[in-house]
C-alpha cells in the first residue's frame, strides 16, 4: 500500500472539559492541562493510523481497493493511505470529504441530504480557500468527549453508501447509522 504521513503544521487542539466514556477516538495519554484548564488534545498520528488500518480491513472485507484520509479539526491532514490498485486522485477526494465532515461537525451522508436542495451553496463552499470539500457520503468526524477533533474520509468505493460504511468502520462505529 502507498503511504503518506504529513505532520501538521500546528499546536494541539484545546478540547475544553473532562472526558466522557465512550469516546471514538481516545484523548491521547499524558495530555496537558490548557491555560483554560481544558485538556490539550486532536487526533495523533497513532490514533489516525488505527482509524486507517480499521478502514482498511473494512475496505478489505468488502472488496475495495480505496484510498483513506484523516485529517484533524481544522482541515489539516494527519494521515493518508491509498491502497494498491485504488485510483490516483481517490485521496484528494478522500481529504476533501474529511475536511466537508470537520468543518461542519457532521457526517457527509448528513450534508448530503442537507445540501440536496442548495447545491449553489454547496458549490460556492465547496470552492472556498485552500480547503476542498466534498459533501458526498464517505466522510465521518471524529469524537473525543463530545467535541469533533477531526475526521476521516473515504473515497474509491462505488456506490458511495460503500465509501461511508468504510469510513464509519473507520471513525470507530460498527455500522452505517441512519442519521448522527
Amino acid at each position: 500500500m502507498a503511504r503518506l504521513d504529513v505532520r501538521r503544521a500546528h499546536g494541539p487542539v484545546r478540547v475544553p472539559g473532562p472526558r466522557r466514556r465512550g469516546a471514538v477516538v481516545p484523548r491521547a495519554r499524558g495530555g496537558r492541562r490548557g491555560a483554560g484548564g481544558g485538556v490539550v488534545s486532536g487526533v495523533t498520528r497513532d490514533q489516525a493510523r488505527t482509524c486507517i488500518e480499521r478502514g482498511v480491513k473494512r475496505a478489505q472485507e468488502l472488496g475495495f481497493k480505496v484510498a483513506i484520509a484523516v485529517v484533524d479539526d481544522a482541515g489539516h491532514l494527519v494521515v493518508c493511505e491509498r491502497m494498491d490498485g485504488a485510483l490516483w486522485v481517490t485521496p484528494e477526494i478522500a481529504r476533501a470529504k474529511a475536511n466537508a465532515a470537520a468543518g461542519f461537525r457532521a457526517t457527509t451522508l448528513d450534508l448530503e441530504e442537507r445540501f440536496t436542495k442548495r447545491m449553489l451553496f454547496a458549490d460556492n463552499v465547496a470552492m472556498l480557500g485552500q480547503y476542498e470539500f466534498v459533501f458526498g457520503k464517505g466522510g465521518v468526524p471524529l469524537v473525543d468527549a463530545g467535541h469533533v477533533v477531526g475526521a476521516v474520509g473515504v473515497s474509491g468505493a462505488v456506490p458511495a453508501d460503500n465509501d461511508h460504511a468504510i469510513a464509519d468502520a473507520a471513525a470507530g462505529h460498527p455500522h452505517v447509522p441512519t442519521s448522527h
